[in-house]
């Protein structure tokens, strides 16, 4: 009743004391997109990008005017707007002769920022906004002016409460699965049950279908919406535990709400059903990731001329033919050799010498495919993306790439070739936790997945060609071992690792109970038992030997075996320098060599003797929490935490706590977006990432299981 209560005063409260230009349409306007924007309640979380769609953009020399109908005192003002510039809030008796009241200052913290003052003391009619230096693009999302007795704010409101009304709305419905949650019993007619869950589904419908896309910057609020998500899933399982006895939950309406939370995951996973890519040459949104793609194809489908290092190079080559001579002299790009930033003046003997790798046809194939992906990006998106890392994947990730891309112009429909094989093998993935942990255990990994916030750094990678498949084949992997069919799991956990290095120390952790088993029988003096207790991982062995030979033998036999040892040292010089979008031990914890030999000791010690006697498949799964402490990963790649769920198969106080950790582990990190800079942010999101670790830990059970 009190958390009712407390969303209902938070949903009201907008009608209480509005601020004197709350829905207020300006008199005059030059040079702005949208005016109304500025006074229509609507805002953005801070941080957003600067050019949000909730906010009013507009260059030098614009203005905006609003009459209040009469002379009003004004003692306090709050904006949110882009960081880098200045505002200034002028005021007037007559329209004519104005005053200036109070200048709005930049911000160090990038995106669009809240700025305010309670120290205004002005009188006057009408209110004008300009803006001057910074950048000279300037964005307003709201203005609010304040006069004694209406002082109520959205951009003011404590940062941590929802401030739109798409999140008020989501916290109605909430309160609305939890009521509905509550009265659907065991118990209860079946008509009755299917009532409620028709409501339930008519709310979410609304919710979905008809609230968020008539919300304007809907996608500003995805991190409450992750949130809430978790919530949702939260409830349902809390409430399958309450009042066994006397009314007891109805199985069916709580895997229903499962479901539902599930598809929510999936829903805020796919940026609320909106693309989140712009295609500069058809002027219109995109789910191609042509920022990535960029880079992965040309790599793909030209590696002996482009190995690991010559991508950037032979992309401004691309540019300057036909130019004149030093024109992209000063151009910035990485240099993918040592991962340093340089100029083109300086690298000229590299990209000549990696333009002489290419025969004339396969060059102009090249500036073919490049010129599609100048057309998506513009020639300045495609400028700027050669300050990324290159690509960094393995030859095993690149020969997948190579079948679907080498034959194919770089196009649309080549592309989403690889979008639609992500998709295929994630489902399949999905299925097979079904198959081995049970429905409930493949749902909450579908909310786990897509309610987490770790992977959001301006994109959750969807629309990129096979991003996910390494966590596919994973979690496929993690199935096998749980139906005891070790060969194959073993197969499936190598090409795992084979794609992304993170997987392999799974491999180590399911690798401990039969090591202790091995070493106690024998130790004993019974050998019979010794090898019995090594058979699991010998057969796991086994699968790993063979699919080792044949990805390592096929991509080394495609591009020769140095690609192996090229990749080796550039994933070194990565996993050597910290990111601000790392989610590690070495990066926000302690940087220092010893401190992260200790931490690395000590883990592998403490998992060594928590799972001695755990079975192969669990052991497995804690291969997932060494990434952050022997790696220094990029903050997507923590998304592998949604394997976790499959610690809590058993329907038992301590799978429900599994569960209830890893939601709110989701709504921490959803919450982490609300601090003001990125770093500040990812080090928040790293003690997040590790607490959950501890809590799982002490939630792991400590006695034998039967293997």
């Amino acid at each position: 009743m009190r958390a009712l209560l407390v969303i209902f005063l938070m949903s009201a409260a907008p009608g209480l004391a509005q601020h004197v230009l709350s829905a207020r349409l300006p008199v005059a306007a030059q040079g702005l997109v949208e005016p109304a924007r500025l006074t229509d309640g609507v805002v953005a979380h801070d941080g957003a990008v600067w050019d949000d769609p909730v906010a009013s953009t507009f260059g030098p020399g614009a203005f905006v005017q609003w009459d209040l109908g009469e002379v009003r005192t004004l003692t306090g003002a709050a904006l949110q707007a882009d960081n880098n510039d200045l505002y200034i809030v002028s005021v007037s008796d007559d329209g004519v002769a104005w005053r200036e009241v109070w200048r709005a200052g930049a911000e160090r913290a990038v995106g669009l920022r809240t700025r305010s003052t309670d120290a205004l003391s002005a009188r006057g009619r009408y209110v004008k906004l300009t803006a001057e230096g910074g950048d000279w693009h300037f964005s307003v999302s709201e203005l609010e002016l304040f006069s004694p007795g209406a002082s109520d704010s959205v951009l003011l409101r404590w940062a941590w409460l929802p401030r739109v009304p798409l999140e008020r709305q989501g916290l109605w419905l909430l309160a609305v699965a939890a009521l509905l949650l509550t009265l659907a019993s065991a118990r209860m007619p079946k008509l009755l049950t299917l009532a409620l869950a028709g409501v339930g589904l008519w709310c979410v419908y609304d919710f979905v279908f008809v609230t968020t896309p008539s919300t304007p910057g809907a996608q500003a609020s995805l991190p409450w919406l992750r949130a809430g998500t978790a919530v949702l899933a939260m409830l349902a399982l809390l409430r399958d535990r309450l009042w066994r006895g006397r009314w007891p939950a109805h199985r069916g309406f709580i895997s229903g709400t499962l479901a539902v939370s599930a598809a929510l995951g999936l829903w805020c996973f796919l940026n609320l059903g909106t693309p989140q890519f712009w295609d500069q040459g058809a002027r219109s949104p995109q789910w191609l990731h042509h920022y990535d793609m960029r880079t992965y194809f040309p790599i793909a489908k030209y590696f002996p001329e482009l190995r690991f290092d010559g991508v950037y190079a032979a992309s401004v080559l691309v540019l300057a033919e036909g130019r004149e001579p030093g024109a992209f002299d000063g151009q910035p790009l990485r240099d993918l050799r040592t991962h340093d930033m340089t100029h083109v003046r300086e690298a000229k003997d590299h990209l000549e010498e990696v333009r002489r790798r290419f025969t004339p046809e396969r060059w102009s194939a090249f500036v073919a495919d490049m010129g599609y992906f100048r057309s998506a990006m513009g020639d300045r998106g495609y400028l700027h993306s050669m300050r990324d890392h290159g690509g960094n994947a393995t030859p095993v990730w690149f020969l997948a790439a190579r079948a679907l891309f080498v034959e194919a112009p770089a196009s649309d429909a080549t592309l989403w070739r690889g979008v639609l094989a992500d998709i295929g093998l994630f489902a399949l993935a999905i299925l097979s936790l079904w198959w081995a942990f049970g429905l409930r255990a493949a749902l909450m990994s579908v909310t786990v997945f897509g309610a987490m916030g770790f992977y959001q750094f301006g994109s959750n990678w969807f629309g990129a060609t096979l991003r996910h498949d390494w966590l596919s084949l994973w979690a496929i992997g993690l199935a096998l071992l749980k139906k005891r069919r070790f060969e194959l799991a073993g197969a499936a956990l190598a090409w795992s690792a084979c794609i992304r290095a993170f997987p392999a120390l799974t491999l180590v952790t399911l690798a401990f109970p039969s090591l202790y088993g091995f070493g106690r029988a024998w130790l004993s003096g019974r050998r019979e038992v010794a090898v019995r207790e090594l058979r699991p991982l010998l057969r796991v062995a086994l699968g790993v030997a063979v699919a080792v030979v044949v990805l390592v033998g096929l991509s080394s036999m495609v591009f020769g075996f140095d690609a192996w040892l090229e990749w080796l040292r550039k994933v070194q010089i990565l996993d050597r320098d910290n990111h601000s979008n790392n989610i590690a031990f070495r990066t926000y914890i302690s940087d220092a060599k010893a401190a992260w030999w200790a931490a690395v000791v000590v883990a592998f010690s403490a998992l060594f003797y928590l799972l001695r006697r755990a079975e192969p498949w669990r052991a497995a799964v804690w291969g997932v929490a060494l990434v952050p402490i022997v790696f220094n990963p990029a903050n997507y790649y923590l998304h592998a935490y949604f394997l976790f769920v499959t610690l809590a198969v058993a329907q038992t106080v301590r799978g429900l706590l599994v569960w209830v950790a890893l939601l709110l582990m989701c709504v921490a990190s959803a919450v982490t977006t609300l601090l003001p800079d990125v770093p500040s942010h990812f080090r928040a999101e790293t003690v997040v990432a590790f607490v959950t670790l501890g809590v799982l830990l002490v939630l792991e059970p400590r006695h034998a299981s039967a293997r």
